[in-house]
């Protein structure tokens, strides 16, 4: 009865080893009431992202990650367990980790504690004297000028305030920003022009032949 009663205290032990290569951790995140933006990892795209704090005092910052069970509403904030597990094989340029919302602790209404807008870059580019498509939606062609060996690509979007002249090649600072567009109930990137710094009547060199 003795032995018997030994081996029944050691299942737990046993059942319990299953979970030693489980490399996942959870988090206490607090998720602002608007959104930002974060670069993708080509180009010059940027989608809408969390404005978060991963530890009650650390700094905020954008994240793209997509929470699974967790909805966000604008104008809430949220205190929130996050489980964080990382992705095992080739995950090529996709995440490296799955995130999941083990606990809704708080949702608050609430105003943004720091400005969306502070996580948007300006960006330097160059507007080819040609209107570009991308998968047939208008567009330009565009050279990112943080690069030296910059080279004309597709910019699929509008560029609010900037007056596109044919002929005209123009270098302008942009900014992306997410704004809340009610009739969707969701964010959306828009660019704008801050400054345009020359706009020279010329030919552009080099645009890929459509």
């Amino acid at each position: 009865m003795k032995k018997l009663c030994f081996l029944l205290l050691l299942l737990p032990l046993a059942f319990g080893s299953c979970d030693d290569d489980d490399e996942s951790r959870v988090e206490t995140w607090t998720v602002a009431s608007e959104k930002g933006v974060t670069g993708m990892f080509w180009g010059l795209g940027y989608i809408p992202a969390y404005i978060v704090k991963m530890t009650p005092n650390a700094n905020w910052v954008t994240s793209s990650a997509h929470i699974n069970g967790f909805t966000f509403e604008k104008g809430f904030e949220y205190v929130l367990r996050v489980r964080i597990t990382p992705i095992t094989g080739d995950i090529c340029d996709g995440p490296s980790d799955t995130y999941t919302m083990e606990q809704l602790i708080s949702r608050t209404p609430a105003e943004p504690p720091v400005d969306p807008k502070s996580f948007s870059p300006e960006l330097d580019v160059t507007i080819a004297s040609e209107r570009g498509e991308y998968f047939s939606t208008p567009g330009y062609w565009f050279k990112d000028m943080r690069y030296t060996d910059s080279y004309w690509r597709p910019f699929p979007w509008e560029i609010e305030g900037f007056d596109f002249k044919a002929g005209f090649e123009a270098r302008l600072l942009i900014r992306p920003v997410a704004e809340y567009d009610d009739a969707k109930a969701d964010y959306e990137v828009k660019y704008y022009q801050t400054k345009l710094i020359s706009s020279e009547e010329k030919a552009s060199e080099g645009i890929p032949v459509s």
